[in-house]
């Protein structure tokens, strides 16, 4: 009897022993589920790929200013001085005489725009008429979609002249935008953008969205460089782009005070501007947080010349 009994204890024992070592193998190889307060986060085990770490985006402090290499070392302690260090910025200045220049930022990165990205919009429009991919001469009907509340220089049904369109657009006419976008197309006003050496902009999908585009000063000014100097478009195009930017009701602050030629845009963001005074060339753009110093800044920059 005794005999009996030791062997059920034993035979209970392996089968309670197997059952444990099976539940063991299936623990390991399960996922762990911890649920509490509507979240939920799964735990893997040792054979599946660790989670990769949240990406924490990279930032920028106005205290660290860089002079991009071959500055003209007395225009880039000016500027510094006078864009100070409580906000971010981006400056660009370069003498189409002699080629110097000044480039100062304490910030790298694009960033959204508004109405001086109307530039890379007005370049792609030309540059797609020389390119025969857009009639000059032929009227454009306004579609009703194209046409934003409120905004009465263009209807919707009426067709009309590109040049006028253009010159809407310049002026502030959302609606003019949106027809010219369509016809232009946002991928095709990029292309052309970084055909003219403005590598780090992005135009937007809609015209009425805010930013309009994002980008940097250095950017910003290689284009209406490039303009001026005829290098994408041809002299015919790049004066007619160039006679737009000059008939501008109201000059950026950059060039508020400044006297002679001048080819410019601007928004709150940024301002851009090509000078010709006393017999001297010069290209300049700022992008900063607001415009508080452009003024100031563009009185310094008159300066050098």
């Amino acid at each position: 009897m005794k005999n009996k009994v030791l062997i059920g204890s034993i035979v209970t024992t392996l089968l309670a022993f197997m059952l444990y070592a099976a539940n063991l193998r299936r623990v390991e190889h399960t996922n762990l589920e911890i649920v509490g307060q509507n979240k939920k986060e799964v735990l893997p085990d040792s054979k599946a790929k660790k989670k990769h770490e949240l990406k924490v985006p990279e930032v920028e402090y106005p205290n660290q200013i860089k002079v991009e290499a071959g500055s003209e070392q007395v225009w880039a302690k000016k500027i510094e001085k006078v864009m100070g260090k409580d906000r971010s910025y981006q400056v660009s200045v370069q003498d189409l005489n002699n080629g110097k220049y000044a480039r100062v930022a304490n910030s790298v990165k694009a960033h959204g725009v508004g109405a001086s990205s109307r530039i890379f919009l007005l370049a792609a429009s030309y540059y797609q008429e020389q390119e025969g991919k857009l009639a000059g001469k032929a009227a454009v009907k306004v579609k009703k979609a194209e046409a934003v509340k409120g905004d009465k220089v263009l209807q919707p049904g009426i067709a009309y002249a590109l040049t006028f369109i253009r010159q809407s657009m310049m002026q502030g006419s959302q609606t003019a935008g949106n027809v010219l976008l369509d016809q232009v197309k946002p991928t095709n006003v990029d292309q052309v953008a970084k055909k003219m050496g403005a590598s780090d902009t992005k135009f937007a999908t809609k015209y009425t969205a805010s930013p309009l585009a994002t980008t940097t000063a250095a950017d910003l000014g290689r284009v209406l460089i490039n303009l001026y100097q005829n290098k994408t478009l041809k002299r015919q195009y790049a004066s007619l782009a160039l006679g737009q930017l000059n008939q501008a009701k109201n000059r950026p602050k950059v060039v508020h005070t400044s006297a002679g030629t001048i080819y410019a845009i601007g928004d709150s963001k940024a301002n851009l501007a090509l000078v010709e005074t006393h017999g001297r060339v010069y290209c300049v753009s700022v992008w900063s947080e607001n415009d508080q110093k452009f003024t100031k800044l563009g009185e310094t920059i008159k300066q050098f010349f």
